[in-house]
Order: structure tokens, then sequence, then C-alpha cells
């Protein structure tokens, strides 16, 4: 009796504290996803504040602005303001478009439009994301125009097109889809926007307007190479121009006109407008055009001979580029001068003339150079201003991801609370509910198995061999020490391509066969590179293999190949070969890397003791991943590693197709 009532004693001290226990574990849920959940909308003055000081301080400092735009750009992102931080991504795809950063210019104002989008899928009464959509439709299309993605460019300018009410945008819309259509060679679309735009500018007569129109529309009868009409087009423009001293439209009339002369070999019509654009010129005092015309010129009477007159036109366009700091056309001209001195048969005149172009062309090379150094400046600047943007949107990611993740924590431990309650009531109502409970149990045992198996998984995904990274950027910092910078600058590019995709893979448990090609090509054209004395390699994909179709598990051949690399050839005395094979058989994927290396007896020997008692990490996390994928897909994956006579080895991965 003592011992059974201490038993109905303890039991009931249990089931008190346990309810006791589950009340707490409930309110410290609530509690903890109450505090994340709670949004602050007290800041969006700040994040305005620093937008407006980003515009103001643009010009002059764009290094300063942008990190005032990201600055924004993170508020946002922490605070959840989406239409500030689409306003955010407006202003530095404009900032990007400035700086002629044009790809980065496109993907900033991509992301504004998606956010914009989704507030107006929010509340279609969102009239500010309507107006904001509509005002980036031009320059996102105008940035996919520069980068020579057509399709996108004709996408957003037609957008653009539908919301429009003013003639000034209408005009540079139709200006931008017949510059895109000419790019592309639809010559019937270009000249259908061009004659809408033309259209316009004559209704309200805008000079500027009809001369540039004219201009485009002689440049499109050029690319029908019809040079009659093209002409009249480009006559039209100086005409116009001429009304509003536009100087550089009519001079650019006169620079195609000479050039469908010149193209016609019509010498005497090419001479006669080269003079009439000299007369022009000189006329209007324009030093640079009138030394170009000189060059042009002479380089037609070259053509009929009339050698002494030519080189009377380029000794003026030598003084007028020598007077004015035209080094680019005293060069030119220079150049020009040796030419027809050679051909008169006045050698030491000729070599005089050559000397002098070399001398300015290496100033020019030095100018040229120190734009590259600025530009490269400024290509430096930019990345690290995108590179803190990739960390803020990361952050983005990650905190969404935590809310989620809090969320179904949320429900998991109200689930368990549940589970408590029921194990809970049922020591007092029996085995019946016991053994319901003993199921539940089971079933949630058996999920978060197939949880902690795919997370494991995981993580041997994002795995990859840290030697070669860090021989990799050791032969940077070679090249780097020999000055060889585009050799740097190609292999860290190769380099850092890899890293990418194998990052971005990482992400999935199965990829397109086409995606591991490509990384497989990348990883033996590195290795290659860095041991080019070592071996050569051949890479063969079965034509009747769909590479996009098929998928396989990321990462999953390239330990094989590190190994016949590292183990195999790497330590053979002469040149070795790497055979990689992608053949379909069935149903499967038979990929074969093999080596005539120093064979794996050869490699276990000459190891040293620490290696021996190491195992090539890519080696293992393949074996635990086939266990892993074999498990949670049921996916059947064969791995056959056999000697190669009379040296090296040869592995044979048999893939189920997916």
């Amino acid at each position: 009796m003592i011992k059974r009532s201490t038993y109905y004693c303890l039991l009931l001290l249990f089931i008190i504290s346990s309810t006791h226990l589950i009340a707490q574990k409930k309110q410290k849920v609530r509690s903890s996803f109450s505090k994340i959940s709670t949004k602050s909308y007290s800041r969006i003055g700040e994040v305005q504040g620093k937008l407006s000081e980003a515009k103001k301080l643009f010009n002059k400092n764009p290094e300063a602005a942008l990190d005032l735009v990201h600055d924004a750009i993170l508020i946002a992102i922490q605070e959840s303001y989406p239409s500030q931080e689409a306003e955010a991504y407006q202003i530095l795809g404009k900032f990007n478009f400035e700086l002629n950063e044009y790809n980065l210019s496109y993907k900033n104002y991509k992301k504004a439009i998606v956010i914009y989008e989704q507030l107006k899928l929010v509340s279609t009464q969102n009239f500010n994301a309507t107006n904001q959509l509509t005002n980036i439709y031009y320059p996102i299309g105008k940035s996919a125009e520069l980068i020579n993605d057509y399709d996108n460019s004709i996408l957003y300018y037609n957008k653009y097109l539908k919301n429009l009410t003013t003639i000034n945008a209408i005009v540079k819309t139709h200006i931008g889809l017949g510059d895109v259509y000419l790019k592309q060679g639809e010559l019937k679309g270009a000249q259908i926007n061009y004659n809408k735009a033309l259209k316009f500018e004559k209704k309200r007569n805008d000079k500027k307007g009809i001369a540039l129109l004219n201009l485009k529309l002689g440049e499109l009868e050029s690319s029908k190479n019809n040079s009659k009409g093209a002409i009249e087009y480009y006559r039209n423009s100086q005409s116009t121009a001429n009304e509003i001293n536009d100087d550089q439209l009519v001079n650019q009339a006169y620079s195609n006109i000479s050039t469908i002369y010149e193209d016609e070999n019509n010498i005497e019509q090419g001479i006669q407008i080269n003079q009439e654009a000299l007369n022009f010129n000189q006329a209007r005092n324009n030093k640079f055009e009138e030394s170009k015309n000189n060059i042009d010129l002479a380089n037609f009477l070259i053509k009929q001979d009339k050698d002494q007159e030519a080189i009377q036109y380029l000794e003026n366009s030598v003084q007028i580029a020598d007077a004015n700091g035209y080094i680019e056309n005293k060069s030119k001209a220079f150049k020009v001068l040796s030419e027809v001195y050679d051909k008169t048969g006045q050698e030491s005149k000729a070599l005089k003339k050559y000397k002098e172009y070399l001398i300015l062309e290496d100033s020019l090379y030095q100018l040229r150079k120190k734009q590259l150094a600025t530009k490269n400046q400024k290509g430096a600047m930019l990345t690290n201003a995108q590179n803190k943007l990739s960390l803020l949107e990361k952050d983005k990611q990650l905190n969404e991801n935590t809310i989620e993740l809090l969320k179904q924590e949320r429900i998991i431990q109200e689930e368990n609370i549940a589970r408590q309650q029921i194990i809970t009531y049922a020591l007092i109502f029996g085995i019946l509910i016991l053994i319901v409970t003993a199921f539940l149990v089971y079933r949630s045992n058996k999920a978060k198995n197939k949880a902690n198996k795919l997370l494991v998984l995981k993580s041997l995904r994002a795995q990859m061999n840290p030697h070669f990274i860090f021989n990799a950027l050791n032969s940077v910092n070679s090249f780097i020490s020999k000055n060889d910078e585009r050799a740097a600058n190609r292999y860290l590019s190769d380099f850092s391509r890899l890293m990418r995709d194998v990052m971005e893979n990482s992400q999935e448990d199965f990829i397109s066969l086409t995606k591991e090609i490509d990384i497989l090509s990348m990883y033996l054209k590195l290795e290659n590179h860095r041991f080019k004395d070592k071996f050569d390699y051949s890479f063969d994909v079965d034509e009747n293999i769909n590479t996009e179709d098929v998928l396989i598990p990321p990462m999953l051949i390239q330990p094989y190949i590190e190994n016949a690399v590292w183990h195999g050839l790497r330590y053979k005395k002469e040149k070795g070969f790497l055979k990689v094979n992608i053949q379909k058989s069935d149903n499967a994927i038979i990929v074969t890397v093999e080596d005539n290396g120093i064979g794996r007896k050869k490699s276990q020997e000459i190891k040293t003791d620490n290696q021996k008692i190491l195992k090539s990490t890519g080696i293992k996390n393949i074996d635990s991943r086939l266990k892993i994928i074999s498990d949670v897909y049921k996916t059947k994956l064969d791995v056959i590693i056999e000697n190669v006579e009379p040296n090296g080895t040869k592995v044979t991965v048999k893939i189920n197709s997916q």
C-alpha cells in the first residue's frame, strides 16, 4: 500500500509539474516571437534623408553617395520599408548608369521593379508604385540596350510607351526603339519608330529633334546600301542643324557622307564634301574639325596621286592641331605624312615624321594608360560598393529565413507542447493514449532523422579542398610578383567564377549536368594552368546526352579528378594525361576519370606519415554524401576504382538519371 501511494503521489506531482512547464513554454514562445515580429516605423525620415543627401553629393563624391544609398538600403531592409528600399535601388541604378556601369544599373533597376510590382499586388491603388515603375522603364530599357540585351530593352521601352503622356517621353522612346531595332538589323522596325518620332518633332517644330532624326534615318538608309537616300537625309539634317547653329550635327552629317564616298571609292565627291566641310569649319572657327577635315582631304588627294597637295593639307592639320593641343589629330597627320613622303621617295622626311608620330603615340598611350587607371579605380570603387550591397541582400535573406524559422519553430514547439499534454493526460486515461503518443513520437523522430541527414548533406555539399583554394591564391600571388598582371587577372577571374558557381550550386541537392560540366571544365582549366608541365587532358561528353535534363548531385566528380591530379599525375616525371568521359548507358550516366599517373600503390608509398593518416577530404565527403543521398532519395550511385596497367587509375561513377 505504501509503495502504491508513493507511486500515485509521484504521478500527481509529475502531472502538476508538467502542466506548469507546458504553460511556461507557451508563454516563452509567444514572447520571443512577438519581439521578432514587431516592426518600427520611426526611421523612414532617416532613410529619405540619406537618399536626398546622396543625390546632392553624387557629382562631387560618387563613392560617398553610394555609401549613403547602401546605408539607406540597410535601414530599409532592417525595418521592412519596401517602398524606401525600392526607391534606394532606383537611385542606385541611376548612379550606376551615370558611371557607365550599365550591367549594375540594369540589375539595380530590376530589383526596384520587383519590389514596386509586389507593392502593386498588395494594393492596386498604390499610385506611387505605379508612377515609379513608369519612371524606371525607360532607364532600364536604355541600360539593357547598352549591354546588348535587346529583347529586354524592347520590352521595357514598350512598357514605358504604354504609360506616356508627354511628347518628349514619346519621342525619346521611339528613338530608343529605333536604335535597338537598327542594332539588331531589323530595319523595318527601326524605320517605323524613327518616322513616328520625326512626325512628333515636325508637329512641334523641334529643329534639333528633326535634324537628329534625319541623321538617324540617313544611317538607316546607309544600312540598306541606299547611298542616295542616305545622303539626302544627311543633307536635310545639315540644313536643319544650320538653322539652329548646331555644328556638331552638321559635322556628323559631313563625316557620314564622306564615309559613303570613301566606301564607294568616289574620290571626286569625297574631295568636294570634305572641302565643303573644311570651309564650313573655317567659317565657324571650329579648329578641331578643321584639323580633321585637312587630314580627310589629304587621304582623298593621295588616292588621286596628288601628293604635294595632300602634304600641304597635312601640314595645315599639324599646324592647327599643334596650336590647339589636338594630340590625336596631330599624330594621325604625322602618320599620313610619313606614308606620303615614303611614297614620293623622300625617305629622310618620312622617317622623321614617323618618329614624331611614334613620340605622339607614346604620349597618347600614356594618356590612355592614365585614363585606364582612373577607370580601374572607379571599377574597384563600384566593386566594393556592390560587394557591400550583396552583403546587405544576404543579410536580408538571412533575416527573412530567421523569421520563417521562428515561425516553424513556434509551430513545432506548440506541437510538442500539445504532444506533451497528450502524454500527460495519457498517464490518466490509459494505455490506448500511450500507444497513440508513442506512434507520434516515432513519426517525429523519423522526420528529425531525415532533417538531420539533409542538414549534413547540405554541409558536405559546400565543402571544397582548401589546399586547392590556397594553392590557387598562391598562383595569383606568383603572377603578381612577376608583374604578370594579365595572367593574374585571367587566373583570378576564372578562379572567382569557379568559386561562385560552387557556392551557388552548393545550395541545391541536385543540379543539371550542364552546370556540373561547367564547374569541372573550369576546375580542370585551373589545375592544368598550375601544372601545365605535368599533364594534358581531354573532356568528352556524349552528344546523345541532353545535359540540361540530367540532374546529378553537385561536386560529385571533382574530388576524383582532384585525386588524379594531386596523387597520380603531379608526381609523374614525364608529362601525363587525364581523360574525363561522360556517356549515357540506358537510364544511367557513366562518368569515367582515367589517368596514366604513378598509380595508387606508388602514390601511397611516397606519401608522408601524416598524409597516410589523413584521408582525402573530397573522397570522404563523397562517400558520406552517397550514403545520405541513397537513404533520403532512394537513388543508387555506384563508384568503382580500379588500377590501370602499367600505371594509372580509373574511376567509374554510375549515376541513375533523375
